[in-house]
């Protein structure tokens, strides 16, 4: 005979791990068919739910409190999403300053894999970020978080308040800090590009400057970002695991 404790605690579980696919990291990309999104979130979910401890579960008594419950599950997903696409977040922004300062924001292209306009070094930031990820098996660390987020957030008890607020504030800023980081040193090359042609224009007035600075800074840039991949990688790698341990701060703050 059908189980609707059981049934309705399947849906939970599915609720929070399809509002993660639909906004986290590799999972979400707008080429992937929606059929194949729904798919990977009931077979996760099947695969989750016998692990998932049925005594901390909190059963809905109606049909309202569970509706309830299915909004805070997606609410959490989303959350957990949101904090785990933070790496690829970054690079987007990283290569949105890097094109800025090196001439190529002017040709923005529609990247059909983040789903929006993206300039040259922006995808390939993030194609970077991709594909690092799956090597160093960083979207098996992030299932694996999610799968842990049952043990230490069980379903219907998850609870939002100002720390986890500022905690979702506080990786926002991560973000931009790490982007700005990733940035600094072909921004710094380029300042000293700038500099040295303001100096150049008022010797010799006659050279035009503004024609002549487009060539130099992309070579400059793409000569300094071909140094950075390397360390990148390591960047990358090591910002998995802070995602992880975000993911984890996280859920105990909503606790």
């Amino acid at each position: 005979m059908l189980d609707t404790n059981q049934l309705a605690l399947f849906f939970l579980v599915l609720a929070r791990l399809s509002a993660f696919f639909a906004v986290g990291p590799l999972f979400s990309m707008s080429n992937i068919p929606g059929l194949v999104k729904i798919g990977l979130s009931f077979a996760v979910a099947a695969i989750i739910f016998p692990t998932v401890n049925t005594d901390t579960a909190v059963y809905p008594p109606d049909g309202w409190q569970y509706i309830f419950a299915l909004v805070r599950e997606v609410l959490v997903g989303l959350a957990l999403g949101y904090i785990a696409s933070l790496l690829l977040n970054a690079l987007i922004y990283a290569g949105s300053l890097i094109d800025m300062q090196i001439g190529f924001f002017m040709s923005l292209i529609f990247d059909p894999v983040a789903g929006a306009t993206a300039g040259i070094i922006s995808r390939f930031l993030h194609l970077l970020g991709l594909a690092v990820l799956l090597a160093v098996n960083g979207h098996h660390m992030i299932i694996a978080a999610l799968v842990r987020s049952y043990t230490v957030l069980p379903v219907n008890v998850a609870q939002v308040n100002g720390d986890s607020a500022m905690f979702l504030i506080k990786v926002f800023g991560q973000m931009i800090t790490i982007g700005v980081q990733i940035a600094a040193p072909i921004i710094a090359v380029m300042l000293v590009i700038d500099v040295t042609l303001g100096l150049l224009a008022r010797t010799a007035p006659q050279i035009n400057v503004f024609m002549l600075g487009f060539p130099i800074k992309i070579i400059f840039g793409m000569v300094t970002l071909s140094v950075m991949v390397p360390v990148l990688v390591r960047i990358i790698y090591s910002i998995c695991s802070i995602i992880e341990q975000d993911m984890v701060i996280l859920m105990k703050g909503m606790t």
